[in-house]
């Protein structure tokens, strides 16, 4: 076991009251294995991964409880400069503008090389900027010698997003976050990008977090799924049982909205309502007043997560005695 997120409480404290941004999360990650998190905005899954690399927005957000076992140690424990050495080297994440990931006003070359630099890996300037030359290529940046001295501005959509998965993987980590790191490309540069992600993993072993609202992306990459609503995981499992037959009524609501091919004159199924505000979350299951399953004690207490086959698991009432 590689990471392991016991009932992580991740909390934000506002004017208005506090917001459970994730509220309870347990999943776990195997060496080489990836884990897709997916849900709609706003239901913590970028929170949940933030948590994860303790780099909550603070001082409004707090991990409150949990525990973060990563190669058996746990991250919350750690002080500050214990996880420097462990953010971009042993755990790295992209995040989900590329543009807003890289410095303007610093090169190409200067940015992919700042984790060499931190982390100690070369002494020399040459050193340093062979290796820089050697991860753009593994990243398919096209004549990398010459683009090191360009600068974000100059280098397309498709090409900042490589480069940020370029520093990503240039401490060898062995847990890669990405959080929606597609959502800005066009979907041929976006097939190119979960190809070299893949290819990334296979070559090296490490182990992937995919955050996406793209079910097919998850279909195409992953291994496990894990479906969050309203700060919760709400479902999760291997990707073969999950996808073919969901067991939670809002997994089951996400695969009826995707469009299918031959379906013409039909409207699409559109899950009733908008996700709750976290600050004022409904009494019982948060899913309740979207649900087209609901019964009256999903609108007193939430139920807790029931085991139907071997790694899989949803938290609904339907389940109970493990019958849908």
């Amino acid at each position: 076991m590689l990471l392991s997120v016991e009932g992580l409480k991740t909390y934000c404290y506002t004017k208005g009251g506090v917001v459970k941004a994730v509220d309870g999360v347990t999943f776990s990650v195997n060496r080489g294995e990836a884990l897709g998190i997916v849900g709609e905005s706003g239901c913590g899954k970028s929170m949940t991964c933030s948590s994860i690399v303790r780099l909550v927005p603070q001082p409004a957000a707090r991990i409150v409880g949990g525990r973060i076992l990563f190669e058996g140690e746990d991250l919350i424990a750690k002080d500050e400069s214990a996880m420097r050495q462990i953010r971009g080297n042993k755990i790295s994440m992209i995040l989900q503008d590329p543009l807003m990931s890289l410095n303007p006003v610093y090169t190409i070359g200067n940015q992919v090389a700042e984790t060499f630099k931190v982390h100690g890996r070369r002494s020399s300037r040459t050193s340093i900027t062979r290796e820089v030359v050697d991860v753009l290529r593994r990243v398919n940046i096209p004549s990398p010698e010459q683009r090191l001295k360009d600068y974000p501005f100059q280098f397309s959509g498709g090409m900042r997003q490589r480069t940020v998965a370029a520093m990503a993987i240039a401490g060898e980590p062995k847990l890669l976050i990405a959080d929606e790191p597609t959502t800005s490309l066009d979907v041929t540069v976006q097939d190119q990008f979960l190809r070299l992600l893949k290819q990334m993993q296979d070559q090296s072993g490490m182990a992937l977090i995919l955050v996406t609202h793209d079910l097919g992306i998850v279909a195409e990459t992953c291994d496990r799924v894990a479906v969050m609503y309203a700060g919760k995981i709400v479902e999760s499992g291997d990707l073969q049982g999950v996808f073919a037959s969901p067991a939670h009524p809002y997994t089951e609501a996400l695969f009826s909205a995707l469009p299918r091919l031959g379906q013409r004159g039909k409207r699409l199924f559109q899950i009733k309502g908008e996700p709750p505000h976290l600050l004022h979350l409904p009494d019982g299951c948060a899913f309740w007043p979207r649900c087209h399953k609901v019964l009256d004690r999903c609108r007193e207490d939430y139920p807790p997560m029931i085991s139907i086959h071997e790694g899989r698991r949803a938290a609904c009432w339907r389940l109970k005695g493990g019958e849908a």
